[in-house]
């Protein structure tokens, strides 16, 4: 986990930046107020500290001595993490790395290394960032998607979802991002997934569906979604267990009786 050092804004391009507490970061366009603003693919550079380290030491004073060139000036983030495609996460915005350095290479100032190791991208979600703002990344792959939806970062499970991730990814024993959001009562991310598609019905390699796991766990507000959705009720797993006998074996009265009222509307 990485944080915000400085933000860095200037109106004019090719000049030092401004350092400032708090910035805007608009979608699809990058720092309001910021010269580098623009429906391109460089409108957010990042700096990461640890790569000064990669400076030379005849142009380690050079360096230093610069005023920022980059917007935002970050630590603790392992350079690996910060590869082209991945996702940052910073405060409310989130940026896809695009580019690592520039096409080309400055030779003076802070720009000798900004242009070597700086990261640059498209804001992919807008929101306002704070001076020691954490610093989060993510690649884009089925892992990362399923730990968001099991974790309840909607942020991110919407940036994934518009980036086109499957909204019916599965992990290993089978469970769906429907089944681990339903299973943790993150009901906001179970609506996303559903105005994506998600499988309703869909079942793990042992026959649990996302509404059994809801009603296990006594998410009451879940389940009244998945069943508003079109979720089966009457659905078994393999050991025959439904949705309401797991809400009975749970004892949480709440879903037992939303269960008990569909399937008296059904009959």
């Amino acid at each position: 986990m990485g944080k915000v050092l400085a933000i860095n804004v200037s109106k004019v391009k090719g000049i030092a930046k401004t350092s400032v507490e708090q910035v805007e970061i608009v979608e699809g366009w990058g720092l309001k107020g910021d010269a580098h603003g623009g429906d391109w693919d460089r409108q957010v550079s990042i700096f990461p500290v640890e790569c000064l380290e990669k400076v030379p030491p005849e142009k380690k004073e050079e360096v230093l001595s610069g005023g920022y060139t980059e917007n935002l000036t970050i630590a603790g983030v392992e350079l690996s993490e910060l590869a082209v495609g991945n996702f940052v996460s910073i405060g409310e915005a989130v940026i896809k790395i695009l580019h690592l350095g520039k096409d080309e290479f400055k030779e003076h100032g802070r720009p000798y290394i900004v242009s070597r190791e700086g990261r640059f991208g498209r804001v992919v979600q807008g929101g306002l960032v704070n001076m020691g703002d954490t610093v989060l990344t993510y690649k884009f792959n089925k892992e990362d998607f399923l730990k968001c939806c099991q974790e309840g970062i909607n942020t991110m499970v919407q940036v994934f979802l518009n980036e086109k991730m499957d909204p019916n990814a599965t992990d290993m024993y089978g469970a769906t991002a429907l089944m681990l959001a339903a299973r943790n009562g993150h009901a906001d991310v179970v609506r996303m997934l559903l105005d994506k598609g998600a499988g309703l019905n869909a079942s793990s390699h042992d026959g649990i569906t996302a509404l059994m796991i809801a009603a296990y766990m006594g998410h009451a507000l879940t389940v009244k979604m998945l069943l508003a959705a079109g979720s089966d009720p009457d659905m078994r797993s393999e050991s025959g267990l439904t949705a309401l006998s797991l809400a009975r074996e749970g004892n949480h009265e709440a879903v037992i009786q939303i269960l008990e009222k569909k399937r008296q509307e059904n009959s």
